[in-house]
């Protein structure tokens, strides 16, 4: 399933300039109308300071505002930690990017919290300390983190504009634009001086060229989407602003051509709350300013890529995690409500605004729009219900998904509540954005948790997007379900890409059955001719049953090999068979149970695997490694390694003759 959309079918077109122009002069018409750009009569409601104020004193942000409070005391109290040149130049030294940039983000959320604190008009000394904190910000070395930088030499900063700059600009822009009767005029003249100098004179005077402006994934819409929110809040000419606006909707044309229509994002969920959500803070805040004029948020591809989310929401806030994306992902909750009430999307979270502290890189478009946007009345949902959208299949994509419960006696006699399963398998390719060599992949999932699972994204090193990365345990195939074949594990690249023979998902959506070659995977693989992995899965009946079932049947065909200068050809059984080895992935710890059996026990469930013991052999290994936050995580490798058989073998000699290797297992999900 190749991703072939491109631009030219992308969910929204170029407007006229003609229509950009009229929108952007009616935009600079109020604000001359206000007088002053910078009152709150030309600001969007987004940064209203009263309207912000009433929210943070509604009952559903009381945990958020307690937790705001406590972290806004503390950076009252404290000063800002320090950008040293012996931080910055650790990542161009020794490719180390941790430390500097825990005291970025610590700068920001700093900022962040007095920001939304000071507010409060009563509240002594607030605004004494955010102008101190924007201007220790504006005098900052550079936006960007050095990670983006290369060696972080001055030819390589200056104008340079990656990910956090923009992010940067758009902070300081709403801030200012919130304050802007309170803050001293120097602070405000800074600001605008430091937006013009790194970013609207590179970007719109100079029209540099930048690589993520063409990009089909977040940097695009992150990058654009900051620098456009900012340039429609602070840039007073109309021509710049005319440019402003038609380069960010070129560059959210490129973004949206790397979805298909199915709406799935390749990086995952997480970074689907990234780019999907700087896309639409953008859309929106350009839908207010032009009056209507100008709203990105309209077609069918927009409202595919709004419900990806619920598509793979497995249950309890665990997601299908491929790529560099976690199982556990903290959705913002005003941007789901925000996408809910606009495309009508069924949510099956429970409703949940995310802690001020929830974000270590405490980006400021998510906290401001949690406060303004989030809506209870958008997660109305039936506990224990089944899942609407039971069976999917994301085509361009290459993502299989199949839900449904399991009735889940209790103890307490008094508590009956369904279990929530699935299944996911994918295809796609090993050139994706933040690609893992994992085509073939599966998980399986019961109770809120991936039991079979994915290890997600490992700790950001310079290794981790160098030449070589394929070895890591997050990205290599060993990391993943996925088999070795004569000791080869999957080839990076484009080539190597996943054809999808079938998939096809039941009428009644019990059944789910797919059939991939990954033969191309591969290409060290000397002997293999041909590997499809098939597998079906078999929901619970009526709804809601007792046990599901996932069939996976893996083939690998050889080829005729030359074992003499006469070229004779022997049959399979009479040399010894090419290596195989079966991989499963999971957190939870294998049980074998007896021979041919192994189980692995979740908190609410039990899978049990049955396979061939005659001619698989079980291993098990404990993998200790480090997550994305560099916090410690053990892994669980099982592996099947395959057993030569003679041609007396219980196998059979049709089988042990063939020029294949067949491995057929039968995994079962039952409650506790």
């Amino acid at each position: 399933m190749e991703n072939t959309n491109q631009s030219n079918v992308s969910s929204i077109s170029m407007p006229d300039s003609t229509v950009i122009q009229q929108a952007v002069h009616r935009i600079i018409q109020n604000r001359k109308r206000s007088q002053q750009v910078l009152l709150a009569s030309a600001a969007p409601s987004i940064c209203s300071i009263d309207a912000i104020g009433k929210a943070l004193v509604q009952p559903e942000l009381a945990s958020f505002y307690t937790d705001l409070s406590n972290y806004g005391e503390r950076a009252l109290n404290e000063s800002l930690p320090s950008l040293s040149f012996g931080l910055y130049r650790k990542f161009g030294d020794t490719g180390e990017r941790k430390l500097y940039e825990d005291a970025y983000f610590e700068r920001r959320g700093r900022l962040a919290a007095i920001a939304l604190l000071a507010v409060d008009s009563n509240a002594p000394g607030w605004i004494e300390t955010l102008e101190d904190m924007l201007w220790d910000v504006c005098g900052e070395y550079t936006w960007c983190l050095p990670a983006h930088l290369g060696t972080g030499e001055v030819e390589q900063v200056n104008g340079n504009i990656d990910l956090f700059a923009a992010e940067t600009v758009h902070m300081l822009a709403e801030i200012v634009t919130i304050h802007a009767d309170r803050l001293d005029t120097r602070i405000i003249h800074r600001i605008r001086a430091e937006a013009e100098r790194r970013i609207f004179t590179p970007l719109y005077r100079e029209q540099r060229a930048y690589h993520w402006q063409d990009a089909d994934h977040n940097w695009s819409a992150v990058c654009s989407g900051c620098c456009g929110m900012a340039g429609l809040l602070l840039l007073e000419e109309e021509s710049i602003l005319t440019e402003s606006v038609g380069q960010t909707i070129r560059s959210m044309q490129a973004f949206l051509s790397g979805y298909g229509m199915d709406g799935g994002c390749a990086e995952g969920i997480g970074y689907w709350v990234y780019g999907f959500g700087y896309f639409v803070y953008y859309a929106d805040m350009l839908r207010e300013y032009s009056e209507g004029e100008l709203d990105l948020l309209n077609g069918s591809k927009i409202a595919a890529i709004a419900a990806f989310p619920m598509r793979v929401h497995l249950s309890g806030g665990t997601f299908v995690n491929y790529s560099d994306s976690a199982e556990q992902q903290e959705i913002p909750s005003g941007l789901l409500s925000l996408l809910a009430s606009r495309f009508c999307i069924q949510m099956d979270l429970p409703f949940h605004i995310p802690l001020f502290t929830d974000d270590p890189c405490h980006r400021w478009a998510h906290l401001l729009r949690n406060v303004m946007w989030s809506s209870p009345a958008m997660y109305l949902q039936e506990a224990g219900a089944v899942p609407a959208e039971r069976g999917i299949i994301l085509d361009d994509l290459g993502w299989m998904i199949a839900k449904g419960v399991l009735d889940s006696p209790s103890a307490d006699l008094t508590r009956d509540e369904p279990l929530a399963i699935a299944f996911s398998v994918k295809a796609g390719h090993n050139d994706e954005p933040h690609n893992h060599n994992d085509l073939g992949q599966f998980m399986i999932h019961c109770g809120g948790e991936n039991i079979l699972c994915d290890p997600g994204a490992g700790l950001y090193t310079q290794a981790y997007f160098a030449p070589g990365r394929e070895q890591l345990f997050h990205i290599s195939s060993s990391g993943h379900s996925v088999p070795r074949i004569e000791g080869k594990e999957q080839s990076s690249g484009r080539e190597a890409q996943a054809q999808v023979l079938a998939a096809k998902v039941s009428d009644n959506d019990r059944t789910l059955d797919a059939c991939l070659e990954l033969t191309a995977a591969y290409p060290e693989a000397a002997s293999l001719a041909r590997y499809t992995r098939q597998l079906h899965w078999s929901g619970p009946a009526n709804d809601v049953g007792s046990m599901a079932e996932l069939r996976l049947k893996d083939r690998f065909q050889w080829k005729n090999r030359e074992v003499s200068s006469s070229s004779t050809l022997h049959s399979v059984g009479e040399l010894q068979r090419p290596s195989v080895t079966e991989q499963f992935i999971s957190r939870r710890v294998p049980e074998k149970v007896n021979e041919g059996q192994i189980q692995w026990h979740g908190e609410q469930a039990t899978v049990c695997m049955t396979y061939d013991a005659n001619q698989w052999h079980a291993d098990i290994e404990i993998i200790n490694t480090v997550d994305h936050d560099n916090m410690p995580v053990t892994f669980y490798r099982t592996s099947l390694d395959w057993r030569e058989q003679s041609n007396n073998s219980s196998a059979g000699n049709d089988e042990v003759n063939s020029l294949e290797t067949v491995c057929e297992l039968k995994f079962t999900i039952e409650p506790k």
